[in-house]
């Protein structure tokens, strides 16, 4: 279903997904894979850009992003459309996590990212909202983890969605303007449930920023 579709930015197609991950993490085995999809409305259609990004959280010299279209006919109900970007992002999960079981062992989950996921959470959930940018990564180093923050097996790879984990303000109508609220309430459960590390905005990047690149005329 995905093992061909997948194409570099410049044209490229990648014949075989699999056998291109397995090239990549071969030179880096520390290598982090990440899946995102962002969608937008054009006229009478909808259109989802879904990536996989490689990345090494410890040499920290870009990303290597691939990717592919699909252009549907429009979609109207938006929390239908965000459900369809959510299951994208675990059809191709799955995807690559059956696919490179036995082959990719995870070596990107250091315990300080596993500090810096809980954190996620924590900012997820609410907390630490005040908190300067500046202080965060010495707060962060300070984090205690549970024997299960430490060693669970999350899956092979992570899961980015451009969601908001927050409401937002109330228009005059007392309707909130922040819709993708409703899907991250509606869909994280559902995907951190099937053990993935799942992020949202605002560092979401396979969704958020190579995605939204996509989605650009």
């Amino acid at each position: 279903m995905f093992r061909n579709r997948f194409k570099k930015f410049g044209g490229f197609y990648v014949p075989d997904i699999i056998e291109y991950l397995k090239d990549y993490i071969k030179e880096d085995p520390t290598t982090t894979i990440s899946v995102g999809c962002d969608s937008i409305q054009k006229r009478k259609r909808t259109i989802f850009a879904c990536t996989i990004m490689l990345y090494n959280t410890d040499i920290k010299n870009g990303a290597h992003v691939v990717f592919f279209r699909e252009n549907i006919e429009k979609i109207r109900d938006n929390f239908e459309r965000l459900n369809k970007e959510a299951q994208y992002c675990f059809e191709i999960a799955e995807f690559l996590n059956k696919e490179l079981e036995g082959y990719y062992v995870r070596k990107d989950l250091s315990e300080l990212e596993r500090r810096k996921y809980k954190f996620h959470l924590l900012k997820c959930n609410g907390e630490y909202q005040d908190l300067p940018l500046h202080h965060e990564d010495s707060f962060v180093k300070r984090l205690i983890l549970t024997d299960y923050e430490k060693n669970n097996e999350y899956k092979l790879v992570d899961i980015h969605v451009d969601f908001n984990p927050f409401e937002g303000s109330i228009t005059e109508k007392g309707t909130h303007k922040n819709k993708s609220n409703l899907a991250y309430k509606a869909f994280i459960p559902w995907l951190r449930g099937s053990n993935y590390r799942v992020f949202c905005k605002n560092i979401a990047f396979a969704a958020t920023s190579a995605a939204d690149l996509l989605l650009q005329d």
